[in-house]
């Protein structure tokens, strides 16, 4: 039979980085979205909803804030596995 390797540290990541990654994804990716539909609109109507134009204003914002929190909660979190503060 194979011997099972053991490793000293953790495959699984917190929850905190994947609710942080997941809502910087969702957030970017629906401003992304938003614009080409803004642009698709104002190319056959005259009317676009308010919302759709300061949508992805607030949503790049926030998803680019969620990427630097993830980027200091991750960089946090190794620097306590390896021992240093």
């Amino acid at each position: 039979m194979a011997k099972e390797t053991k490793t000293s540290h953790k495959t699984e990541t917190p929850r905190l980085e994947n609710i942080l990654a997941f809502m910087s994804v969702g957030m970017i990716g629906t401003s992304i979205i938003v614009m080409v539909i803004t642009l698709l609109l104002s190319l056959s109507t005259h009317v676009i909803w308010p919302i759709m134009v300061f949508y992805p204003q607030i949503g790049l914002i926030a998803g680019a804030a969620c990427i630097i929190a993830l980027l200091i909660v991750s960089l946090r979190r190794r620097a306590r596995e390896n021992g240093t503060k």
